[in-house]
């Protein structure tokens, strides 16, 4: 990989720390991005230099790194949302596609009260199994529940440049605008057209039960 590669994924390791509301440390980043300390060291000093991350004192422990809102403009983080109860090829392709607007991919998983509320039924699947599920996929970066009462908490900590809708998701487009502009989030709201036909949840789940 070229150093302006390894910079931008040490980038996208300091967002994702970021979500978890701590620095990373040299030793951290090294191993994540499979070079030596010395080589991460270099890396990490330039951005430093540029003003894309900052370098916090440790007491007794390793240096370590902070992303700079300058750095979080070098990304563009993309967020999706679902319930993913089964996971099927349709979701797969959904991902994908969203994966593919930008340089982090976010996901966030309904809660189970969540579901209960805006489907009348508990999902097959508890919240922590479905998170488990869903963060192991290649293409997401990071997976994390919602809020079970305002969703836009969770989008006011992703803070994300994209948000991207599946194809058959029932939400409205301008109200999401017009309430993220009303918390002065700037997120452009995407529809995705990637389907794949005879693939959704409910009909598999329709199926399961008639063979059962």
């Amino acid at each position: 990989m070229s150093v302006a590669g390894l910079a931008k994924k040490l980038l996208v390791k300091l967002y994702l720390a970021s979500l978890r509301g701590h620095n990373t440390t040299l030793p951290e980043l090294a191993e994540d991005l499979g070079l030596s300390v010395e080589e991460c060291r270099e890396i990490a000093s330039r951005l430093a230099e540029e003003g894309l991350v900052e370098v916090k004192d440790v007491p007794g422990g390793p240096e370590a790194y902070e992303l700079t809102q300058d750095g979080r403009s070098r990304l563009r983080v993309v967020m999706t949302g679902g319930v993913f109860d089964i996971l099927h090829v349709g979701h797969l392709a959904t991902l994908e596609a969203a994966r593919a607007l930008g340089d982090v991919l976010v996901v966030v998983v309904a809660r189970d009260e969540t579901v209960l509320r805006l489907k009348g039924r508990k999902p097959l699947n508890g919240e922590e199994d479905r998170l488990r599920l869903v963060s192991a996929l290649k293409m997401v970066d990071t997976a994390l529940l919602g809020d079970p009462e305002d969703p836009y908490k969770t989008v006011e900590l992703i803070r994300p440049d994209i948000i991207a809708l599946g194809y058959d998701q029932k939400h409205d487009e301008g109200e999401i605008t017009r309430s993220l502009r009303e918390r002065g989030l700037l997120a452009r709201v995407v529809r995705l057209d990637v389907k794949v036909p005879g693939v959704k949840s409910s009909r598999i789940l329709n199926k399961l039960l008639q063979e059962i």
